[in-house]
C-alpha cells in the first residue's frame, strides 16, 4: 500500500494583516512591500497581475529604476518562505504576470463570503439561530481593516468593498437576531452603530425594531424622528422603503411583546453588580449557548476557575442579560460546595425550588426521587433558567439539572466537573484572569475614574498585585475606598510586603483572598495537600509531572494528586504535560510550606528538585557544550533519555525560566550555593548556541553572589565564562575578552586543567574576531597543549580547528585546511556536534578563500541544516552568511540576498551585531553586482559602520574593500583608491593576511580607473603573487582580469588576451559568473 501523505494546513488571512499561517506557524514574509505584493495577488485571486501593475501598487507614480527586479526579488523571497515553512506554490507566474492559486488552502475572505451566501439562503428558509450563528462567527474572521491597510490603487478600492460587505453581513447578523426575538440585547450595539454610521438607514431600522421589539415605543419613534430629521438636513431625502416599514411596525405595536400571564413567575436571581466589567469574549460564548428554537435537549453550561475568578459574578451578570429569554422564571441556588460545615444538598436545593414554582410545603415529597420528578414534570413545556452557583461535584448537582429543552442550567465551580460531562452534554467554559484593560476599567468602577487616573501607573501595578483576579481586586479597591490607604502607590507598597496579609477586610476574616484559596485547601486529602505545599516551593514559572516527583520524592500518587489539584483549579494544566500556579495561588502553596513543613524536609525536597534539573540540564547541554559534560558526572540523578539534539534543546527552551530561577534560589541558600557553578557550567553553551542574553547574565550574576560568599573560585570561573561568551554573542569583543581574562585569573586561585582549556579557548576566539589572529593562535596552542596532556582528544581537535582559523586568517590555506579536516575527521568518529559544526564551518571558509566555491557552498549548506535542525541560532546565522557570500561568488544572486536577509533578521533578533554587518556586506555586494551602485554604497556605509563600532576587523576590511569597488563602479576613483588603502592599513594594524591580494586587486583597478598604469600594474602583479602563492584561485583570476586590462592600456594586446584567457578559464572552472564578464572585454 502507498502510505498517504500528509498535507500541510494552510491559513491565508486578509481580514486584518496579511499573513500566511502553515500548520499554525507564521510565515515571515518580509516588510511592507513584500506584504503589499501579496495583498495585490490575494485581492485578484487566479487572476493574474503584470509587473507593470505591481509595481504601481507598490511605489505608486515613482518607482525606483530598480522596481521590476525588486519585484523579482519579493516573489522569490514569498516562494521561499512558504516553500521553508512546507507550504505548497501558492504564488505562480505565467506570461501575463504573477498570480495566487490558493487550492485547498483556507482563506478567510473566501470563507467570510461563503458564510454569507449561506446565511442569506438561512434566512430566506427561515433559520434564523443557525443565520445568526454562522454570521457570528463570520464576524470573528475580522483582525482588523482589510490588508493591514496596505497599498493604494485596486488594492484600497477591494478594502473598500470588503468593508461594505463587512457591514452587510452584520446587518444581516442583526436582521436574523431580530426575527429570533433578541431585540433588548441588540439595543446597545445599535445605539452604538448608529453613532458610528449616523446615516446609515439599515441600522436605524433596526434599531427601530429592537426598541418597538422590547416594548420602548416612545424611544423608537424618538429614534425615528432623529434619523428623519438628520436625512432631510444632510441630502434634503426621506426616509427610504426599509426604515418606513420599521417604522410603521412601531406605530401599529406590531413588536410589542405577548403579555404574561398573571400567574407567580420565580425572580430568583441576586442583585447584579452594577460595577460588573470586562468578560466580553466570556458573555458572547454564554450568549451563543442559548437554547435554539426547536432543540432537543436542555442546554447545561459549567463555568469552572479557582476561587475568587469572578464565577458566580459572570454568572449573575449573564443571567440578568439573558433573563427576558427564559419567561417562566429564573431560579438560583448557592450550594455552598466548599463549605466545610453546611454545604447545601441535592433534597434542599430540589425543596427550595419547588417552593419556588408554587408548591406547597404540603405537597413536597419526602424522597429525592419523588421530588426531582415533580420538579421536572413541573418544569416540562417551560423556558426557565437555573443558576445552580458553587457547586462541589456532580454528584451536588446532577438531581438538579432540567430535562425539558427549553431551560438552561448554568452551573458554577472550582472543580473541573468532569464526571458531570461523562452522563451530561455540559459546555464547560474554564474562566481565566481579567486581562490588563478589564482589570484598570474594575478599578474605575470601583474606586473612581479620579483616583484611579491620578496614578495610572501605580493602578496597573495594583492589578499585576493582585494578578487581576476579581475578588483580589474587589478587596483591594474596597480597602482604598475604606481610607486605609490614600494613594493606590501606598497600597501597592504594602502588597509588595505581603500580598496575601494586605488583600484582606481585617474586620471580615472571611473576605481574604487566603480565606477563599483555604476553602479548596481543606477539600483536598492529605496527599494533595502535602504535593500542593511542596510545589510552592519551586522556584520557576512551570513545572512538568518529573518536577513534581522530584518534589515528592517518590512517584507513587504524584499524578493522581495533580489530577486532583487541576480538578479543584489550584493548579493549570498547560500545553506540553506542564503545569502553572496563578500567581497568588503560588503565593499561598509558597505561605502554606513555610508555616506547616518543618525546615529539614523542605531543604531535601529543594535538593532533589536541584538534582532533577542539573541532571537534565547537563544532559541536555552536553549535546554541544564540554562543560555540561563534565557537570554530569557531579549528580546522580537520571536523566531524560534525550534523543538527539532537538530534543534536548527543546527542553531547555522549554525549562530555560525554571533554571534561571533555580540558580537564583540556589544561591540565597548556603546550603545549595553549590549548584550555582554547576548549572552555569551546564547552560553555558546552551546560552552561547541560542542566545537569551538577559537570562544568562542573571545566571551569571546569581552564580557570582554565590562565589562570593562561598569562597569558590571555579564558580566565579564560570560566571565569568559564561559573561564572557554572552558579550561575545554581542559583538562586545572587549569587554568578553576582559571577561574571559578575569575567568582566567580566578582559575589561577585554584587551578583546574579543564576550566584553563576553556579560558584560553574562549580569549582565543575573541582575539580572532578582534582581528588579532596571532594572539589567537597562542591561546588555542596553550589549549590544544592542555588537552592532549589530559588525554582529551574531543578538545583536543577543536583547539586544532581554531588553529585553523588563525592560519587562514593569517593567508595560510593549505595549513588552515589540514588543521579542519583533521577535527572534522575526529568529530565524526566520536559524533561530536561540538566540533564538527565549527570544523565543517572553517572547512567551508577555507575551500571558499581557496576558490572551491561548489565544495564551500556544500560545506555551508550542511552548517545550514545542522544549526536550523539543533536550534543553534547564533551558530545558524554565522553560517547563513558564509552561504550566502559563496552564493554571492557563485552569482547565485537571489540565493544571496535571501540568506543574507535571514541572517540579517537573526542577527537583529538575537543581538549579534557581527552577523548583522557580515549581512549588510553581502547585500551591498549583491547590489553592486546587480547594478543597484548608489544602493549598495548606502549599505556598504551601514555594514562599515557598525563593523568600526563593534571591533570586527575582518568585516571592516572586507567592507572597505567593497566600498572601493562601488565607488570605482560609480566613476569616482579617487574615493575607490582612499578607502582600499584604508583596508590595506588595517591589515598592516592587525596581521590579517587573508584578504591582501584581494585588497591589492582592488587598488590597481581603481589606480587604472585613475590612469595610473604605473602604480596599477605594480599593484596587481603583487596581488597575483600573493593569490597564487596562497592558493587563492578566484582572487588569482580577479588578478588576472585587471592586469589584463592594465596591459591593454599599455597598449600590449597580446599579453592582455594571455591574462584574459586564463581568467577565463579560472572562473569558467570554479563556477564563477565574471568568465562572462571578461569575456565580454575588447579583443
Amino acid at each position: 500500500m502507498t502510505a498517504k501523505t500528509t498535507l500541510p494546513a494552510v491559513h491565508v488571512r486578509v481580514l486584518g494583516t496579511v499573513s500566511v499561517d502553515v500548520d499554525g506557524k507564521p510565515v515571515p514574509l518580509g516588510g511592507t512591500k513584500p506584504k503589499t505584493l501579496l495583498a495585490g495577488l490575494l485581492a485578484k485571486v487566479g487572476t493574474a497581475v503584470g509587473t507593470a501593475e505591481l509595481v504601481d501598487l507598490i511605489w505608486g507614480p515613482r518607482p525606483p529604476a530598480s522596481a521590476r527586479a525588486m519585484v523579482q526579488t519579493y516573489v522569490s523571497t514569498l516562494r521561499s518562505a512558504l516553500r521553508k515553512a512546507g507550504a505548497p506554490e501558492l504564488v505562480v507566474a505565467d506570461a501575463a504576470g504573477y498570480r495566487i492559486v490558493l487550492g485547498a488552502a483556507r482563506y478567510d475572505l473566501r470563507e467570510l463570503e461563503d458564510a454569507v451566501r449561506t446565511a442569506r439562503g438561512l434566512l430566506t428558509g427561515g433559520e434564523f439561530e443557525q443565520a445568526a450563528a454562522l454570521l457570528r462567527a463570520a464576524a470573528d474572521l475580522w483582525r482588523g481593516p482589510a490588508f493591514g491597510g496596505l497599498g493604494d490603487g485596486f488594492l484600497r478600492a477591494e478594502a473598500e468593498r470588503l468593508d461594505e460587505l463587512r457591514l452587510a453581513a452584520l446587518e444581516l447578523r442583526i436582521t436574523a437576531e431580530i426575527e429570533c426575538g433578541h431585540h433588548e440585547q441588540l439595543i446597545p450595539e445599535l445605539r452604538g452603530l448608529t453613532a458610528q454610521h449616523p446615516l446609515r438607514e439599515s441600522f436605524w431600522a433596526s434599531l427601530l425594531l429592537g426598541l418597538g421589539g422590547s416594548g420602548q415605543q416612545s424611544a423608537a419613534l424618538a429614534a425615528y424622528e432623529r434619523i428623519r430629521t438628520a436625512l432631510r438636513e444632510e441630502f434634503g431625502a426621506s426616509p427610504g422603503p426599509r426604515l418606513r416599514e420599521a417604522y410603521e411596525k412601531v406605530l401599529r405595536e406590531e413588536l410589542r411583546p405577548a403579555a404574561r400571564s398573571a400567574a407567580e413567575v420565580p425572580r430568583q436571581l441576586p442583585a447584579d453588580l452594577a460595577s460588573f466589567a470586562g468578560r466580553t469574549a466570556d458573555l458572547a460564548a454564554l450568549d451563543g449557548l442559548l437554547p435554539a428554537p426547536g432543540a432537543s435537549a436542555p442546554r447545561v453550561i459549567a463555568l469552572v476557575g479557582p476561587g475568587g475568578i469572578g464565577k458566580t459574578a459572570l454568572a449573575v451578570h449573564w443571567a440578568h442579560r439573558a433573563r427576558d429569554q427564559f419567561p417562566d422564571g429564573q431560579l438560583f441556588v448557592d450550594l455552598r460546595g466548599y463549605d466545610a460545615v453546611s454545604p447545601v444538598s441535592p433534597e434542599q436545593a430540589v425543596t427550595r425550588f419547588l417552593r419556588a414554582v408554587g408548591v406547597s410545603a404540603q405537597r413536597v415529597p419526602a424522597t429525592l426521587d419523588e421530588q426531582v420528578g415533580l420538579y421536572r414534570s413541573l418544569l416540562a413545556g417551560k423556558r426557565v433558567m437555573l443558576v445552580l452557583d458553587n457547586v462541589a461535584s456532580a454528584e451536588q448537582v446532577r438531581p438538579l439539572l432540567p430535562t425539558d429543552p427549553g431551560c438552561l442550567a448554568l452551573v458554577t465551580s472550582r472543580s473541573d466537573l468532569r464526571g458531570m460531562t461523562v452522563l451530561n452534554d455540559v459546555h464547560v467554559r474554564c474562566l481565566d484572569v481579567l486581562t490588563a484593560g478589564d482589570s484598570r476599567d474594575l478599578l474605575v468602577e470601583l474606586c473612581g475614574r479620579d483616583l484611579v487616573g491620578a496614578e495610572p501607573v501605580a493602578a496597573d501595578r495594583l492589578a499585576v498585585l493582585c494578578g487581576h483576579l476579581p475578588l483580589a481586586l474587589r478587596i483591594a479597591a474596597a480597602n482604598l475606598r475604606g481610607r486605609r490607604y490614600t494613594r493606590i502607590s501606598e497600597y501597592v507598597a504594602a502588597l509588595r510586603e505581603d500580598r496575601l496579609a494586605e488583600l484582606a477586610i481585617h474586620d471580615d476574616p472571611a473576605v481574604a483572598v487566603r480565606a477563599t484559596f483555604h476553602l479548596s485547601y481543606a477539600a483536598l486529602d492529605p496527599e494533595a495537600r502535602r504535593l500542593f505545599r511542596l510545589l510552592g516551593r519551586a522556584p520557576g514559572a512551570d513545572f512538568t509531572q518529573a518536577a513534581a516527583v522530584a518534589l515528592a520524592g517518590a512517584e507513587a500518587g504524584v499524578r493522581r494528586s495533580l489530577d486532583r489539584l487541576v480538578s479543584a483549579s489550584l493548579l493549570n494544566r498547560c500545553p506540553g504535560g506542564r503545569y502553572q500556579f496563578h500567581d497568588l495561588i503560588r503565593e499561598y502553596a509558597a505561605y502554606l510550606a513555610r508555616t506547616e513543613d518543618l525546615p529539614e524536609p523542605s531543604r531535601a525536597a529543594d535538593t532533589r528538585l536541584f538534582d532533577h534539573y542539573l541532571a537534565n540540564a547537563s544532559a541536555a547541554s552536553s549535546f554541544f557544550c564540554v562543560t555540561a559534560q563534565r557537570v554530569r558526572r557531579r549528580v546522580s540523578a537520571e536523566p531524560n533519555p534525550f534523543e538527539n539534539g532537538g530534543v534536548a534543546i527543546d527542553w531547555l527552551d522549554a525549562e530555560r525560566m525554571n533554571l534561571v530561577a533555580a540558580v537564583e534560589h540556589a544561591a540565597s541558600d548556603p546550603a545549595t550555593r553549590r549548584y550555582c557553578g554547576w548549572f552555569t557550567d551546564s547552560l553555558r553553551g546552551y546560552f552561547a548556541a541560542r542566545g537569551h542574553g538577559a537570562d544568562g547574565l542573571a545566571v551569571a550574576a546569581a552564580t557570582l553572589a554565590a562565589a562570593s560568599g562561598s569562597g569558590d573560585p571555579q564558580a566565579e570561573v564560570s560566571a565569568h565564562s559564561l559573561r564572557g561568551l554572552i558579550s561575545y554573542n554581542l559583538s562586545d569583543y572587549h569587554q568578553a575578552a576582559a571577561e574571559h581574562a578575569l575567568a582566567l585569573a580566578a582559575n589561577e586561585r585554584r587551578p583546574d586543567p579543564a576550566a584553563e582549556v576553556e579560558c584560553h579557548h574562549n580569549l582565543g576566539r575573541v582575539h580572532a574576531q578582534l582581528g588579532r589572529p596571532r594572539e589567537a593562535m597562542l591561546h588555542h596552542e596553550r589549549a590544544l597543549a592542555i588537552a592532549k596532556a589530559v588525554g582529551d582528544e574531543v578538545i583536543a581537535a577543536r583547539e586544532v580547528n581554531y588553529i585553523g582559523v588563525a592560519h587562514l586568517s593569517l593567508g595560510d590555506i593549505d595549513e588552515a585546511t589540514r588543521c579542519h579536516a583533521e577535527a572534522l575527521d575526529v568529530s565524526e568518529r566520536h559524533g561530536d556536534v561540538i566540533v564538527r559544526l565549527p570544523a565543517l564551518n572553517g572547512l567551508g571558509l577555507a575551500h571558499w578563500t581557496a576558490g572551491r566555491l561548489t565544495e564551500a557552498a556544500e560545506r555551508h549548506q550542511e552548517c545550514v541544516e545542522l544549526c536550523g535542525r539543533w536550534g543553534l541560532w547564533h551558530n545558524l546565522a554565522a553560517s547563513l552568511v558564509c552561504l550566502a557570500e559563496t552564493c554571492c561568488d557563485l552569482g547565485r544572486y537571489a540565493e544571496a540576498a535571501t540568506h543574507a536577509r535571514e541572517a540579517l533578521e537573526r542577527g537583529r533578533r538575537i543581538g549579534e551585531r557581527r552577523h548583522e554587518a557580515s549581512a549588510l556586506e553581502i547585500i551591498a555586494t549583491v547590489r553592486l553586482r546587480q547594478g543597484e551602485v548608489e544602493e549598495s554604497i548606502r549599505d556598504y556605509l551601514d555594514a562599515l559602520a557598525l563593523a568600526s563600532k563593534i571591533g570586527f576587523r575582518y568585516a571592516e576590511v572586507s567592507t572597505l574593500i567593497g566600498l572601493a569597488a562601488a565607488h570605482r563602479t560609480a566613476g569616482r576613483s579617487d574615493e575607490a583608491v582612499l578607502h582600499v588603502r584604508r583596508a590595506l592599513s588595517r591589515m598592516d594594524e592587525t596581521g590579517m593576511e587573508v584578504l591582501r591580494g584581494v585588497a591589492l586587486v582592488e587598488l590597481a583597478a581603481g589606480e587604472l580607473a585613475r590612469g595610473d598604469l604605473e602604480e596599477a600594474a605594480a599593484r596587481v602583479t603583487r596581488a597575483l603573487e600573493i593569490t597564487v602563492g596562497a592558493g587563492q584561485r578566484l582572487n588569482e583570476a580577479r588578478a588576472r582580469a585587471v592586469l589584463g586590462r592594465v596591459r591593454h592600456a599599455e597598449g600590449d594586446v597580446a599579453a592582455a588576451a594571455e591574462q584574459w584567457r586564463v581568467a577565463v578559464e579560472i572562473f569558467t572552472e570554479i563556477g564563477a559568473p565574471e568568465a562572462d564578464e571578461v569575456t565580454a572585454l575588447p579583443e
